[in-house]
């Protein structure tokens, strides 16, 4: 079996789509101001469209659309290369045949599009809100712990502070964790990637990490990244799922991976290592067949493997859209010309989050050791008792406030149980000391 991928160039503005039009499916593009347009993907087109405040014109051949933005390929710094447009920055579109004739005419008042400060805190937004640029979120650690969906939602919020269409890129440095947090990274990438571009740039995305990267519009590597190896583990045996489980795992993740434009037999290569891939690729059109089976001339995973990609195959297959070892390698390949962080809110809050994981599971080992010892010197049950109802209302304390790094505790109504029952003891030894 097969599956083919049309051309991804490096660098390209490729962009997951929830409804996708093929080639001769006809295609109405409408405006806020109910303006609209009628016509087909690969026609050529004469665009006019806002960027950065200046009203560029240009002729392109529409690729893809979207609920709020269009792909076209056109003239980048002297490059055919394709870019990603929102619908709310066009000003006009016309559709241009072989006779030069223009066929439709779409206009519209430019809507007001203004970009405000952050609200997050003094000194968060740098620069005036109309330069292009970039919001970084570090997800680093476990999934689950360090990474989960929390912060990825913080981000997009601070990023609808300027408006739809901002550029989040995801460093992702992780060796994976847990895949229950993953129905909670789709649902919340799934949604930010329908008002902002999302990009993942890979240091290391393994196992659940490498499950996020693959939400992302587009994937860059750095030099030495690695992204795979999505096998689902049993936490309590260890052993790799199998079965239903392991069907339905693959499943998800296949889907998954082709809503993000990329073949789904990517994914089962990366969970299951008896799944082979290999692939062609079209020498003159650069378009990928992907095979699951080793019939293709490039093999990526064999009998026994586990599909781990490095940035030198990823970007050959098209699973990459480029590698960037620096940030400004990366803004060159978003098409910003220089690196600049529009804030550095996505920073800190990961950070923070990383110093409470790191307090709280530093905290947590010195109780448990307390436990075992605590006032237990004096041999006075009072005391004992005492202490110990400290550590119980310390344990409910981080329940609250680090939930993953409380997992292997009890919850917190048998915590609150054990508190209310040693303390009703600890009361009834000191009735009975008076007497």
């Amino acid at each position: 079996m097969k599956y083919t991928l049309p051309t991804i160039l490096a660098g390209s503005l490729l962009l997951s789509i929830a409804t996708t039009a093929f080639a001769g499916a006809t295609i109405e593009i409408r405006l806020q101001n109910g303006s609209r347009w009628t016509g087909e993907l690969q026609e050529h087109i004469e665009l006019t469209y806002r960027q950065r405040g200046v009203e560029i014109k240009t002729t392109a051949t529409l690729v893809r659309t979207a609920d709020y933005f269009i792909t076209v390929e056109t003239d980048v710094a002297g490059e055919i290369r394709r870019k990603t447009i929102f619908k709310d920055d066009i000003i006009r579109l016309k559709t241009i045949r072989d006779s030069g004739d223009e066929v439709m005419d779409m206009k519209g008042a430019r809507p007001k599009h203004v970009r405000r400060k952050s609200n997050a805190g003094a000194g968060d937004a740098k620069g005036d809100g109309t330069r292009p640029g970039v919001f970084v979120l570090p997800l680093k650690g476990r999934v689950g712990l360090e990474l989960r969906h929390d912060e990825m939602e913080k981000i997009a919020e601070e990023a609808d502070k300027y408006g739809r269409g901002q550029i989040i890129v995801l460093l992702i440095d992780s060796g994976g964790g847990a895949v229950t947090e993953m129905e909670q990274i789709h649902d919340t990438l799934t949604e930010i990637k329908k008002r902002h571009r999302l990009v993942a740039w890979v240091k290391q995305a393994i196992s659940a990490a490498c499950a996020t990267a693959m939400h992302c519009d587009e994937i860059y590597f750095m030099t030495n990244g690695t992204a795979g190896a999505m096998t689902a583990f049993n936490s309590a045996t260890g052993k790799a799922w199998t079965d239903e489980r392991l069907e339905e795992w693959q499943t998800r993740a296949g889907d998954w991976m082709e809503a993000g434009g990329r073949s789904r037999y990517i994914a089962e290569a990366m969970i299951h290592s008896p799944n082979l891939l290999s692939y062609d690729k079209n020498p003159e059109t650069g378009e990928v067949t992907f095979y699951n089976d080793l019939s293709g001339e490039s093999i990526l995973s064999r009998d026994g493997e586990n599909l781990v990609f490095n940035s030198t195959d990823a970007l050959d297959c098209g699973f990459s859209d480029g590698t960037a070892e620096n940030e400004q390698e990366l803004a060159e390949l978003l098409d910003l010309g220089e690196w600049y962080e529009i804030s550095d809110y996505g920073r800190r809050i990961a950070k923070d989050w990383q110093d409470v994981v790191e307090r709280g599971q530093r905290e947590l080992r010195l109780l448990q050791e307390r436990l075992s010892y605590a006032g237990t010197g004096s041999g006075d049950p009072v005391k004992i008792l005492g202490t110990r109802i400290k550590i119980y209302e310390k344990f409910l304390r981080w329940k609250d406030r680090c939930p993953p790094c409380t997992q292997g505790l009890q919850s917190k109504e048998d915590i609150k149980r054990q508190i209310s029952e040693m303390r009703r003891e600890l009361a009834n030894l000191k009735k009975r000391r008076r007497y």
